[in-house]
């Protein structure tokens, strides 16, 4: 196991360098450059920059040769910044990158921790009945659900929801997240949170249960329909015993891929979600740095979720050995 793990984390050093280089290339190559955008928005106030103080900036900010060759000097000194743990200071945000992904990944957990819990806890008993109960009523509602879940839009949604629950109804706040005409603290505070929170969270859940639902009821079917799960009830062990001692931990197999895209989804945000209800999460932050070529903050956001996503490769794979004893790591 030990064996397989070190080589599993050697071969991820090369695979998130590949990553990286490929993030610095597209980045650089975007139509968009800072230094342009932070110009012309000073020629809007009217005042005339010359050439040599655009080009000065263009240095300060190590964007100044826009060739192949520059890009990748541009990049080495990324990566050597980088291997002294020095991810560099947003551009737009005037802050270390590290401290403004700190400062803003907390509200982005909450929501999807929060929301992944209740989607776990919905998602997956629907998907068991909706499997053992198939083309009855509680299917046919589960597919309704899926359907949903699949084919709306977040933006829509999301609105759909505020509108409802927050311009008419009045239960919750429509966005922010906390409430600036009062000054809470303590419970109060807390309480607060949970308010701003419930939309976007429901919005989320909403969104997400349709996946998982239709990956379990699918796994579920396949599990139930095998010699085992026959001979099980042949033998006369009772439904329940089959279902879920038996037929769930086959099923667990398949749902435990998710997991290599579960954690980096705790982190990165729900940026159209964010967006929506005007959260200040690090998705919202990530899609505001991403409109103004913020490279240093683009990169340390991307290389973060790459580091999660193979971790989140490596979770999964050991999770395959636990699930199911047939499985060797070698």
């Amino acid at each position: 196991m030990l064996k397989y793990i070190i080589k599993r984390l050697a071969l991820a050093v090369l695979i998130l360098l590949g990553v990286s280089l490929i993030i610095y290339i597209l980045v650089r190559s975007m139509p968009v450059d800072f230094i342009e955008n932070k110009i012309a928005a000073m020629n809007q106030g009217g005042a005339v920059i010359p050439e040599e103080t655009v080009q000065n900036m263009k240095e300060l900010y190590g964007l100044e040769d826009d060739s192949f060759v520059g890009i990748l000097k541009g990049y080495g000194n990324w990566l050597v910044k980088l291997c002294q743990f020095d991810f560099g200071t947003s551009f737009k945000y005037g802050s270390p990158v590290i401290d403004v992904i700190r400062d803003h990944m907390g509200v982005s957990f909450a929501v999807a921790f929060i929301a992944t819990i209740f989607e776990f806890m919905i998602a997956i008993p629907l998907g068991i009945t909706a499997a053992t109960h198939q083309y009855s009523f509680r299917d046919y509602l589960v597919t309704v659900l899926v359907m949903i879940g699949i084919s709306l839009p977040a933006f829509f949604f999301g609105q759909v929801l505020k509108d409802l629950f927050a311009n008419k109804l009045g239960w919750f706040p429509p966005s922010g997240l906390v409430d600036a005409t009062h000054s809470y603290t303590g419970a109060a505070l807390f309480l607060d949170y949970l308010k701003h929170m419930f939309i976007p969270v429901l919005t989320v859940v909403i969104l997400s249960i349709g996946a998982r639902m239709r990956m379990t009821r699918t796994n579920m079917l396949e599990v139930l329909n095998s010699d085992y799960i026959r001979t099980a009830r042949a033998k006369g062990l009772k439904e329940r015993k089959v279902i879920y001692k038996h037929a769930f931990r086959n099923t667990l197999i398949p749902l435990v891929t998710s997991l290599a895209g579960l954690l980096p989804s705790l982190f990165s945000g729900a940026i159209i979600t964010e967006q929506v209800f005007d959260l200040p999460g690090i998705g919202n932050i990530a899609y505001k740095a991403m409109i103004e070529a913020d490279i240093p903050f683009i990169m340390g956001y991307n290389m973060f979720l790459a580091l999660l996503s193979v971790l989140g490769v490596l979770l999964a794979d050991l999770m395959y050995a636990v699930v199911d004893p047939r499985v060797k790591l070698g």
